[in-house]
C-alpha cells in the first residue's frame, strides 16, 4: 500500500520564501505520477510559553483534581484529570472532513498555540466553578 499523505515542515525566510527539505516530498510525489493532489499550507502556531504550561499542569490540573476528590469523591491521578479536561473541553477537539465523513481527533496540550491555551484555561475556570464548586486563581 502506498502512502497517501506527506507532511513537509519548513520555515519562511525574511524574503517570504519557503525553505524546506524537498527531496522527501519529491520521492513521495514520484510514487503517485498522474494523480491529482491537494496542497495545504499551515502556519505553525506559536507554542504556549513554559510559564503557561507550568501554570496549567502545576496548578490548574492539580486544583481540578483536588476538586473532583472533594466534590465527587473521585481519586484521579494527574494524568486522568488531564484526560478528563481534554475530553470535556471542546478546544481540544480537531474535526476534519475526510472522504465524506467527519473525523474527530483529540489534540494534546502541546499542539495548542498560546491563544488556544489561554482559552482552555478560561474554560477550566468556568468548568471548575460551575461543576466542581471550585474557584481557580489567576497566576500572579
Amino acid at each position: 500500500m502506498r502512502l497517501r499523505n506527506k507532511t513537509v515542515i519548513g520555515r519562511i525566510d525574511e524574503q517570504g520564501k519557503i525553505s524546506a527539505l524537498w527531496k522527501p516530498l519529491e520521492e513521495f510525489l514520484s510514487l503517485h505520477k498522474g494523480k491529482a493532489v491537494m496542497i495545504r499550507y499551515s502556519i505553525m502556531p506559536e507554542e504556549a510559553s513554559e510559564k503557561t504550561e507550568n501554570y496549567f499542569f502545576g496548578y490548574v490540573v492539580q486544583e481540578i483534581r483536588n476538586a473532583f476528590m472533594v466534590e465527587y469523591g473521585e481519586h484521579l491521578t494527574k494524568g486522568e484529570t488531564y484526560d478528563r479536561i481534554r475530553k470535556e473541553c471542546p478546544l481540544f477537539y480537531e474535526e476534519e472532513r475526510v472522504d465524506g465523513k467527519w473525523k474527530v481527533r483529540l489534540r494534546e496540550f502541546e499542539e495548542l498555540d498560546q491563544a488556544e491555551v489561554n482559552e482552555v484555561i478560561e474554560w477550566c475556570f468556568q468548568y471548575a466553578a460551575e461543576n466542581l464548586s471550585c474557584v481557580l486563581q489567576n497566576p500572579i
